[in-house]
């Protein structure tokens, strides 16, 4: 009973500062930009004042003001009042957008993904359509559907992303249904070779399955075998701080973007961990040699932690080139050993304000169990992206 309320309470409280913060930032702009409003109205009533003598110099300045006007819009700075971008306007450079959507535009993200992991390359796919809509230039609304592995892994969401500190960082928290696929492992011989049996219990055996003779100092590994099954459905709250700092105009440090999973109900199959078993041949006798062996493990009704960094760059304004990775911590356990850091590298191109074209090329984990390489699991997908509006 107490867990279940202390979300609810630290959901709360984090909504409840936002709106805070949300209404003093929308009181102080309108209290600024009012008393600009008042300060130009007095500007007029003393031009009223001097219409003796000096009405045909006020003249003149007007007319000039009037040619400033008519100033061919392309000479203008690429921004609106106030530091704040229209579409025309939105900018080709990725670290120059702003972390809130603009208000009145909407941007729609499309997806197509496919495993390329060592023994699963191109056996599972999944699609992904994403929105972003500007309620405010501080506040955006968030939503979409992702999924991967022929659904056995989907996600769900809808919330809000909006700026504590505008273009520097946000708050974004949204609710989240999804669940995860749970890969399917076998031994492999390393190295791996035609000769070899499927699934080999001893590392004796591998080179054997054609009649040949044993491959001498062989080893086994436990890999995905490109199978997967569906985890159990979970229920969060996601929560993340995305935040940006740029160290040169091209260079900038994105973190954040994932801080933690405040978690509503528990599941018997999430993820994996790795563990030690002894290798014993075909009369039972132990062989002295040991194997990473993967078992699906569940993942309580606790919070996890989730943080995120990465670098983004702009070599040219219509190229982008981001690389960033997660930590996933189910439960907050840091002693049960089911690290995971999954590293994204994306590349993305913008040939106008409207559209951006990119791949992007994820190393589901870098840390992996004895016997893996970080290479081995991989996923790859091909994005576009289109923003319409005001």
């Amino acid at each position: 009973m107490l867990r279940p309320l202390s979300r609810a309470l630290l959901i709360a409280a984090l909504s409840l500062s936002y709106i805070a913060f949300h209404g003093h930032w929308n009181d102080a702009f309108a209290k600024k930009h009012g008393g600009d409003d008042d300060s130009g109205g007095d500007d007029d009533d003393s031009g009223g004042d001097d219409d003796s003598g000096d009405s045909g110099d006020k003249g003149g300045d007007d007319s000039g003001d009037d040619d400033n006007g008519d100033e061919d819009p392309k000479s203008q700075p690429p921004v609106t009042a106030g530091g704040l971008y229209t579409l025309q306007t939105y900018p080709l450079s990725e670290i120059q957008r702003p972390l809130t959507m603009t208000q009145g535009i909407v941007q729609l993200r499309a997806g197509l993904g496919t495993d390329l992991s060592a023994k699963g390359a191109f056996n599972t796919f999944g699609v992904n359509l994403e929105g972003i809509y500007g309620a405010t230039d501080n506040f955006s609304v968030i939503g979409g559907i992702t999924d991967a592995y022929n659904f056995k892994q989907y996600g769900i969401y809808f919330g809000f992303e909006g700026a504590l500190a505008y273009d520097v960082v946000d708050i974004r928290v949204a609710a989240n249904l999804h669940r995860n696929a749970i890969p399917e492992f076998q031994n492999f011989c390393t190295p791996v070779s035609s000769a070899d049996p499927i699934n080999p219990g001893d590392p004796a055996l591998c080179g054997t399955a054609n009649g040949g003779p044993a491959t001498p100092m062989a080893s086994l590994v436990n890999l995905p075998d490109g199978n997967y099954s569906a985890g159990g459905t979970k229920f969060s709250i996601d929560v993340g701080l995305p935040f940006r700092y740029a160290i040169k105009p091209e260079i900038a440090i994105v973190a954040l973007q994932t801080l933690m999973s405040i978690d509503f109900n528990a599941v018997s199959k999430d993820h994996v961990i790795a563990s030690q078993q002894q290798i014993v041949d075909s009369t039972g006798t132990p062989t002295g040699q040991t194997v990473t062996v993967n078992t699906p493990v569940g993942n309580s009704a606790k919070p996890d932690l989730k943080p995120s960094i990465g670098i983004a760059t702009n070599p040219i304004p219509a190229l982008s080139l981001v690389v960033y990775a997660q930590l996933r911590i189910p439960d907050f356990d840091t002693a049960a050993g089911a690290f995971q850091v999954p590293v994204t590298g994306r590349i993305e191109f913008s040939p106008n304000q409207k559209l951006d074209i990119g791949l992007e090329f994820t190393l589901l984990n870098v840390k992996p169990p004895d016997g893996q390489s970080p290479i081995d699991n991989r996923f790859l997908s091909l994005f576009m992206q289109s923003r319409f509006g005001k």
